[in-house]
């Protein structure tokens, strides 16, 4: 189930809610119970083969918990750890890896693809950290109940964020969380409808040029190629942007905070603060249970190093199965070194220049994330850089085309060509999307004051929402 569909907004969503805080006016135990069966109905939406495998892996976790617990067993831990990751193997990596043994040494095994579960890279990662949490002594004794909605709460479930047990837990046994919060509300539906607009109105748009570019790559001209690239890396930032965005009012709604994921990431002007602002929660649980475990930097300098590729070298295959994540992953981990490297004469760049670098460079990887290939990517590398033909296909012009335009220009006399109207809609659709992105606070970081001119605005924004619902996407990180 996605957040941006009819059976959400209009079932799920009012149901869960009036269900909740009327059960936990009867008992609290009742109203997080309601909250579970939410959550796994929310989760069985995607298929009765990802539910079971959802409530396998639930019911053997805790069966570890309890055993390390008890017995404070480290091969206990061990074996939970790689049972989970041979899980994510399995149902993420296996056709990846079997294509590259026949590439390899040249056999011919056959591997029969199997559908990837819905947020398994998410719940696999937070049920490793609950395990290693509780080898060390960091999680209290909490009830089957309690772990299970901790895992499947479900507006973390498809997209993150990657929360902890002491982020998310204590707020469902905390009383004063079981009350209907009027503020809470308003806020969370403004946060939720924002974040349904940035997916649905521009992320989705921004995705068809992108979608026509790469069904076109050997006939796209220089320009085109860069109009693409910028074109995807606002689409991830906007599609991303607005999941966290609709996790966190519906969340909010609930009385629950979530950990924040997302702060803006393209005001940064470096590549640590990038990565201090993108999938924050991916971040921290990289630190925290990989380069912390490696030695961090507490082993010498080359150490360090090595640890830092590591740790991007897993971020890029945690987001897929295929050689452009790892390279992107490992393009990530070299800026990060080289960062570090130069750090101090890079800090004394006029600050526009940092944040130009930073952002060619996100832009360029963000290219290869998107790329069905490692080779298709440096081929539109070297043709963007080529600057052979300055001018743009009309068919990717259009995309950005905006109703009406011509009745306005034939209205007041402007002659015109159906190009100047395709790249004028080209231009300021991007150039609106950059402002977006740089110069305002985030909604999370925004006060959301309630008034008769932002209770038109968002319901206008909720209308032409609903009236867009006939075509769902997916969003990006689904694949994830």
């Amino acid at each position: 189930m996605s957040f941006n569909s009819y059976i959400f907004i209009l079932c799920l969503l009012p149901i869960s809610f009036i269900g909740y805080f009327a059960l936990n006016r009867v008992k609290q135990k009742y109203g997080l119970l309601w909250l579970l069966i939410s959550s796994l109905a929310f989760y069985a939406w995607a298929g009765i083969s990802c539910f079971t495998l959802l409530i396998a892996s639930i019911i053997l976790n805790y069966i570890f918990t309890f055993l390390i617990r008890n017995k404070s067993s480290k091969a206990v831990l061990a074996f939970g750890i790689v049972l989970n990751i041979l899980l994510l193997i399995y149902f993420k990596y296996s056709g990846f890896l079997v294509q590259n043994i026949n590439d390899l040494f040249k056999t011919s095994f056959v591997f029969q693809n199997v559908a990837l579960p819905l947020g398994i890279s998410f719940f696999t990662f937070t049920q490793i950290s609950w395990l290693v949490d509780t080898y060390r002594g960091e999680t209290d004794r909490y009830s089957f109940l309690e772990y299970a909605l901790f895992i499947s709460y479900f507006p973390k479930m498809a997209e993150g964020p990657i929360a902890l047990h002491g982020d998310i837990i204590p707020q469902f046994l905390d009383s004063d969380k079981k009350k209907i919060d009027y503020d809470n509300i308003s806020r969370g539906i403004m946060i939720f409808i924002f974040g349904l607009f940035k997916k649905l109105m521009i992320a989705d748009m921004l995705g068809s040029a992108v979608d026509w570019g790469f069904n076109y790559v050997p006939d796209l001209y220089s320009l085109d190629i860069w109009i693409i690239m910028l074109a995807y890396t606002l689409q991830i930032y906007f599609d991303f942007s607005g999941y966290c965005d609709m996790a966190a009012g519906v969340s909010m709604m609930l009385n629950i905070d979530l950990p924040v994921n997302f702060n803006s990431p393209y005001k940064a002007l470096t590549i640590t603060d990038f990565w201090k602002r993108w999938h924050i929660s991916l971040t921290s649980f990289l630190r925290k249970y990989i380069y912390f475990p490696l030695g961090g930097s507490r082993k010498g300098t080359v150490r360090t190093y090595v640890n830092m590729m590591i740790v991007f070298i897993v971020s890029g295959l945690w987001h897929g199965a295929n050689w452009t994540f790892v390279l992107w992953g490992a393009l990530h981990g070299a800026f990060q070194v080289l960062h570090r490297i130069f750090r101090k004469p890079f800090d004394k760049v006029f600050a526009p220049i940092k944040w130009f670098i930073t952002f060619v460079f996100v832009n360029i990887a963000w290219l290869l994330f998107r790329a069905d290939s490692v080779s298709q990517w440096w081929y539109m590398v070297n043709k963007a850089f080529g600057i052979k033909y300055r001018t743009i296909h009309e068919e990717l012009a259009s995309v950005f085309k905006i109703p009406k335009l011509r009745s306005v220009l034939s209205l007041i006399g402007i002659p015109y060509t159906d190009m100047d109207v395709y790249v004028f809609g080209m231009v300021l659709m991007l150039a609106v999307c950059m402002f977006i992105c740089l110069v305002p606070k985030n909604n999370l970081e925004r006060e959301h004051k309630i008034s008769a001119w932002t209770l038109v605005v968002i319901m206008g924004l909720f209308m032409i929402c609903l009236l867009s619902l006939s075509n769902v996407t997916s969003f990006l990180y689904f694949n994830f």
